[in-house]
């Protein structure tokens, strides 16, 4: 019996989304960054490195992975404990 192949090799990737301020003295906006990514560590990485890039200083408030069967965002923001 034949095996079927795989289609794709590469890991499946989700929406996060990360919830920041600019810091406080603009605490009163918040603001939302989406990524492509496998896992949350990873989006957190993303949007790390895209913050350095652009030389902004924020505080990020939450990490929310988009359920592709719901529609719903959860929450994901366990990782921000781990990174400290």
């Amino acid at each position: 019996m034949k095996q079927k192949k795989k289609k794709y090799d590469t890991p499946r990737l989700y929406e996060y989304r990360v919830k920041y301020n600019a810091g406080a003295n603009h605490s009163a906006l918040d603001s939302y960054h989406y990524y492509n990514a496998e896992n949350a560590e990873q989006a957190l990485m993303y949007h790390n490195i895209m913050m350095q890039k652009h030389g902004f200083d924020c505080q990020i408030i939450s990490i929310e992975k988009k359920n592709p069967f719901s529609l719903r965002w959860d929450d994901e923001s366990e990782v921000l404990n781990q990174e400290a």
